[in-house]
């Protein structure tokens, strides 16, 4: 917090809304960096001399939710109460100074530009008499602990003004009930200023930032002008700023000026403030902007976007450079840029557009004695070197400045700073050193940062060469392979020597290391690639021989293929790496064999396994081969080592197809064998005449004329089980049935192509035993005779048997009685029938009894 910066929030409550907060009061609660950085706030208490109305408790209710730390001026202007009767002004007034509530008010500003022609304009007699009876009041109720502070007076005239002022209050006695005041300083506790004067203009001002000389030029009258009745008086700066441009957009450097012009100005007020004798406060004029375009001062623009100078007063900086200082190490200024945009993501302005981060920087230099800026230099980053300055800079004290610029809006630099510059040339930069290939000597180079230097000094530390001025290399020879040297450069001239850079070491090269691992591998019947592992990081090539000749490949490889070799040849490899300085010994002996064409195979054979397919058989007869290619004389077919068949699939019935086959290996292919022929099998015709009898009760014979000459079999299906027969076979017995089964057959044949269609369904039924009879009787005819009868229950009986428990007397077929005779009288006898035939006999029926007479 600065103890005299100050901020004035305007409008913050609604009095035609309940008196809730503005956006301007809501902002004020809001923002508490400002709050933290402000040592004071000016209040406007518009309608709070309505004790009925919601305004007093309102005020009160904010100044309870403020930093307690910030000091609060209370502006009592046209907006509190009317002028038109002082003594009701000053009645009011002293209400509310004197209320508890409002304990925390440091000072009573009375009125508000009372010098300003229109608006708020009063003339010296009216504003005196206004001042002098509100001081009255309120010093009568709170004693000196309630300050009065006079309405800010505008540079219209402020002494002039403020003179007659004091005249008429010591003219007017009668004014006042408490005190006598003979003038104004008698009256008040300090003077309101509103020093809205010309902006000092960052692009050309050589003076110290904290010096803002058209606001010094107005408050010196009131502070420090001994010649005026009010110097050493306290005073309060209660409104000042510098706004926007309102109408075509363009700043004329005076009250009006640019947004980063506002922001330097802004810092540079309070810088100036902060150490002015007798300001007891500054209040920036305002908070957020109200709606006049006109009027466009505030930290926020209408909409609550912020504005640069928000980080003014905060920040005490517009996101401009800071820290400068002059390196004399590096010969070159160097500065710190205190705000990054980019992290920010921008900054909203006036337009609603965003500033991307990407910055320039303009450095402005003069004579310490030069009433404005002579030099100008741009660069991207945060130092610019001394150099870049052509003519070079004469030895001699400066004054600089940096401006950021982003999007092509200027953010001025807070501070000025001062360098005296001795004459030494800058120090190069980028120094490197790079062996060369032959081990024996090291580059030296660099980047010249001088235009004043008259030479270079390069050292190893032990001793030094001198290189011409512009030079930007040095060769230093005579070194031993394999050896590391350190160097250091710096830039000379007839005012001494640049800061020296460095050290950069190298090392010259070595042999290179001898690689390892070599193998050897056949890749083609004509070929081998030879491998190896690379250990040394500083080879130039790499050597293979195969003990007769040999070839180079490059640095870095790691493999050869050495082409051109008969099959069955035997060759052994050696590897070996290489550079400038010389070649490491051979490494390896890494030997193979290149295979030889292998045997055809023989005994090629082909048959059809199914009615789609053929397998084709061979023997083989190498031992090296890779694999057998097996034709149709169209399209091939590859497998692998020692296979010795193959099903070719995917054929149509019937179809006719030869193959041959041959050997491969990396040396090549065989010979073909012979080829080797099948057909695959069409359907078979569906066999014809299908019959059926039975044989037995439970046999039945089923046959069939066979019409076809490539079957491999026949089926034969009863409508639930299928039985398998060979070929040319035409019957069939199907056994195991009960007598009485009805069964039907029907016949296909049957092939590896598949199966012809079924015949139609032949039938038959094994034979059984008739059926038994039933209604079986016996009665006596006398006394020697029964009669016995029965019905006939079956077709297909032989006859019939009659059973008395004794004996047994048959009958012929369909027969339906017997008489049995021979019999005493009185003779009791039963009797059982069955039927017969030469499948068997039926069961007896049960007996029927009776007895002679």
């Amino acid at each position: 917090m600065r103890a005299r910066q100050g901020i004035q929030a305007g409008d913050v409550i609604n009095l035609d809304a309940g008196c809730a907060y503005t956006d301007s009061g809501n902002l004020l609660l809001a923002d508490t960096e400002v709050q933290q950085r402000s040592g004071w706030l000016r209040l406007d208490l518009r309608g709070a001399a309505d004790t009925g109305g919601c305004a007093r408790g309102a005020y009160a209710n904010l100044l309870g939710a403020l930093d307690p730390d910030m000091k609060v001026i209370g502006l009592l202007s046209s907006s509190f109460a009317s002028a038109a009767v002082p003594a009701d002004f000053a009645a009011h007034a002293a209400a509310i100074a004197c209320d508890g509530a409002y304990a925390g008010v440091d000072a009573w500003e009375v009125w508000n530009e009372p010098n300003l022609p229109g608006g708020s304009y009063l003339s010296e007699v009216v504003f005196a008499e206004l001042l002098a009876r509100t001081s009255d009041k309120i010093h009568q109720c709170g004693g000196d602990a309630k300050k009065v502070v006079s309405g800010g007076v505008t540079p219209n005239d402020p002494i002039g003004y403020l003179q007659q002022v004091s005249t008429e209050i010591g003219a007017h006695p009668e004014w006042t009930d408490h005190f006598d005041y003979a003038n104004l300083r008698a009256t008040i506790n300090g003077i309101g200023l509103h020093p809205y004067v010309k902006a000092i203009d960052s692009t050309t001002y050589t003076g110290d930032t904290g010096t803002h000389q058209p606001l010094w030029n107005m408050v010196w009258q009131f502070t420090s002008n001994s010649a005026l009745e009010f110097a050493g008086e306290p005073v309060y700066l209660t409104e000042f700023g510098w706004r926007l441009p309102d109408d075509d957009g363009v700043p004329n450097h005076g009250e009006e000026t640019t947004e980063a012009e506002q922001c330097f100005n802004l810092v540079s007020a309070f810088d100036h403030i902060a150490g002015m004798p007798n300001v007891v406060a500054g209040t920036w004029f305002t908070l957020k902007d109200f709606g006049d375009t006109g009027r466009r001062f505030g930290l926020y623009d209408v909409n609550g976007g912020v504005r640069l100078a928000r980080s003014g007063y905060v920040n005490d900086h517009c996101n401009g450079a800071t820290d400068g200082a002059y390196n004399t190490d590096a010969e070159q200024l160097q500065w710190r840029d205190a705000v990054a945009l980019a992290a920010a993501g921008g900054r909203r302005t006036d337009s609603g557009m965003t500033q991307a981060a990407a910055a320039t920087y303009e450095v402005v230099l003069a004579p310490s004695d030069s009433p404005s800026y002579t030099m100008t230099r741009s660069t991207g980053s945060l130092a610019l070197p001394l150099s870049s300055f052509y003519p070079p800079l004469p030895v001699g004290t400066y004054i600089w400045r940096v401006n950021k610029i982003v999007n092509g809006l200027r953010y001025p630099g807070k501070d000025q700073w001062k360098f005296t510059f001795q004459g030494k040339p800058a120090p190069p930069s980028g120094a490197t050193a790079t062996p060369a290939a032959d081990g024996a000597s090291i580059k030296i180079g660099w980047v010249d940062g001088s235009n004043t230097e008259d030479g270079f000094a390069v050292t190893d530390g032990a001793t030094t060469a001198n290189a011409p001025a512009n030079a930007t290399t040095h060769t230093w020879t005579g070194l031993a392979p394999g050896s590391t040297h350190c160097y250091r450069v710096r830039a000379f001239n007839a005012y001494g020597a640049s800061a020296e850079i460095g050290p950069v070491c190298a090392t010259t090269p070595s042999l290179p290391a001898a690689p390892s691992g070599v193998t050897a591998t056949v890749v083609t019947g004509t070929s081998v690639r030879v491998d190896w592992a690379d250990n040394s990081g500083n080879e130039t090539a790499f050597d293979v021989s195969d003990g007769t000749s040999t070839v180079a490949v490059a640095a870095g490889s790691i493999s050869y293929t050495w082409a051109g070799l008969a099959n069955g040849a035997t060759r052994c490899f050696q590897v070996r790496s290489r550079n400038l300085v010389g070649h490491s010994p051979w490494a390896g002996n890494a030997c193979a064999t290149t295979p030889t064409i292998p045997a055809v195979p023989t005994s090629p054979t082909a048959a059809a396994p199914t009615g789609t397919s053929i397998k084709v058989n061979w023997a083989d007869q190498s031992a090296n081969e890779w694999g057998f290619e097996v034709s149709n004389g169209t399209t091939s077919q590859v497998v692998g080592a020692n296979t010795t068949t193959f099903t070719w699939g995917g054929l149509a019935n019937g179809t006719y197809m030869c193959f041959r086959v041959r050997s491969y290996s990396l040396a090549g292919y065989s010979a073909w064998t012979a080829y080797a022929c099948a057909t695959t099998p069409t359907i078979p015709a569906v066999p014809t005449s299908p019959y059926a009898a039975a044989l037995s009760t439970s046999q039945i014979s089923v046959s069939w004329q066979d019409r076809s000459t490539n079957e491999t079999s026949f089926q034969v299906y009863n409508g639930v089980s299928t039985i398998t027969v060979g070929a040319n076979v035409t019957s069939y017995t199907w056994g195991g049935l009960a007598a009485g089964t009805y069964m039907c057959f029907a016949v296909r044949a049957v092939n590896l192509a598949g199966a012809s269609a079924w015949t139609p369904y032949a039938c038959a039924t094994t034979p059984a035993p008739p059926a038994g009879p039933t209604g079986q009787a016996a009665a006596p005819l006398n006394t020697s005779q029964i009669r016995v009868t029965w019905q006939d229950r079956s077709t297909n009986e032989t006859g019939f048997q009659i059973y008395n428990g004794v004996s047994t007397v048959t009958v012929g077929a369909n027969a339906t009685g017997y008489i049995w005779g021979g019999l005493a009288s009185r003779t009791y006898m039963c009797f059982a029938i069955r039927s017969y035939n030469a499948y068997g006999y039926s069961a007896w029926t049960p007996y029927a009894c009776t007895t002679t007479l």
